[in-house]
């Protein structure tokens, strides 16, 4: 069976539901998912999963400077080589994400693949459309 780490970090709580949709709808698909947030995880357990997914709440300036917060910049510091998993984006935010993916991806040169998959919700909800994004994620594509 297929694992993932879905690991967040959460202001008010919209990215923790964001993110436990996500590993619910993994479950569905096969796969056997962990929700942690980035204070909580254990980053021994990162070397193995076949899929890790990173998200964070959008903090900068309402429309403009856009970046993860201090906790999961850290977190980001901390990780070590991720050389088995997909890696994956996802973000909630109030007006957009701006430069939040690029800030993401930046925290995450030299630790890990490249994302190949960016989730953005506004509501902590999982749309069809990210369901359809994650199945081409599992698969490969």
């Amino acid at each position: 069976m297929k694992t993932a780490a879905v690991v967040y970090r959460s202001r008010t709580g919209k990215t923790r539901r964001f993110g436990e949709e996500i590993a619910r709808y993994l479950r569905t698909q096969g796969v056997e998912a962990q929700v942690s947030s980035v204070g909580d995880c254990d980053m021994s357990q990162l070397a193995t999963v076949d899929y890790l997914l990173l998200g964070c709440w959008t903090n900068g300036l309402l429309v403009i400077l856009q970046h993860p917060d201090e906790p999961w910049l850290a977190f980001a510091r901390d990780l070590p080589p991720i050389t088995r998993a997909r890696v994956g984006l996802f973000a909630t935010y109030q007006y957009l994400t701006g430069s939040m993916f690029a800030k993401m991806r930046d925290a995450l040169t030299g630790k890990a693949p490249a994302a190949s998959l960016e989730l953005k919700s506004r509501n902590g909800r999982l749309s069809e459309r990210d369901k359809r994004a994650l199945d081409q994620f599992v698969a490969g594509g």
